[in-house]
């Protein structure tokens, strides 16, 4: 064989065991060199994908997932093909056993209805980019971040550092909590027998306070404003702010600070919010009661 005279006399000399083990290891070499250069189209593909779209960070995530899917489809098909050659150096002929898989293929296939399901809805789920690696996605009520997506499943960690494996078919609704803009709301629960003009004008100051602060500026795409009061009952009313922020931590940032404005400036102005106590009530309680009149 042509292989054999390529090979160098001490190697011919081994008999064909040597051969054999030769044609192997080249085998192995050239399934190695092709998935490097399989992978070294990834990247590029990668940095193409990030710089058509100027580097934005949506696009660095868009890029990671499919990367991390081809390099998954780069290693099978290399993996097959480097184990079919392997049958040859034996002098087993791989043929009839592709003849026979795509039979049992197609037999499986009308039982393996769930996988074909997964791997669709894989496809579509790269297509369509409704997530991409490092989102914050809630899946079937579970909120958890990206951590790795196939055409078969995709890999997610919950805030726990679980680690859950949800095969694509079994998404019903996916929400992206990474995507576009996130509404901060505040609720501002007040007690009961509280002036609401003077809450909605301390509202009007925890806004502007909002707005002023250099180190909540960065975290908002709009202002807040206050949206009036949204809920009347026997507990109390509530007056509710909101304002666009980026996705993710921004949001929650915007309404921890927001939060503590609002309890000071309520304070400060004498309201109580909802749980708050009483202290004229306390003091009222506390007071000695009046000295009977002399004479009495």
């Amino acid at each position: 064989m042509l292989l054999e005279l390529t090979l160098p006399a001490f190697l011919r000399d081994t008999g064909p065991a040597g051969t054999a083990i030769v044609r192997i290891a080249i085998t192995l070499l050239a399934a190695w060199l092709l998935q490097r250069l399989g992978f070294l189209l990834v990247w590029r593909a990668e940095r193409w994908v990030v710089r058509s779209a100027q580097g934005s960070e949506q696009a660095v995530q868009r890029a990671r997932t499919l990367g991390q899917t081809a390099r998954h489809l780069v290693t099978t098909i290399v993996a097959v093909g480097a184990f079919f050659h392997v049958l040859e150096v034996f002098g087993w002929d791989p043929r009839p056993l592709l003849v026979g898989a795509g039979i049992l293929g197609a037999a499986l296939a009308f039982g393996a209805q769930f996988l074909v399901r997964d791997v669709i809805a894989g496809v579509f789920i790269l297509v369509e980019d409704q997530f991409s690696v490092g989102d914050s996605v809630e899946v079937n009520g579970q909120v958890a971040t990206v951590e790795g997506v196939t055409l078969r499943s995709t890999r997610l960690r919950d805030w726990q550092g679980r680690l859950l494996f949800v095969p694509n078919g079994e998404m019903r609704v996916v929400i992206n909590h990474s995507r576009g803009w996130h509404l901060a709301v505040v609720d501002l629960p007040l007690a009961l027998n509280q002036d609401l003009g003077s809450v909605l004008d301390v509202a009007a100051r925890i806004v502007a306070d909002v707005n002023a602060s250099p180190e909540l500026q960065p975290s908002l795409k709009e202002p807040m404003r206050v949206l009036g009061i949204e809920r009347l009952g026997t507990e109390g009313a509530v007056v509710r702010l909101a304002a666009r922020t980026p996705p993710g931590l921004p949001g929650a940032t915007v309404s921890r600070e927001t939060r503590r404005l609002a309890l000071v400036r309520l304070r400060e102005a004498g309201l109580r919010a909802a749980g708050d106590p009483d202290l004229n009530l306390f003091s009222k309680a506390s007071a000695p009661p009046p000295e009977p009149a002399r004479g009495s």
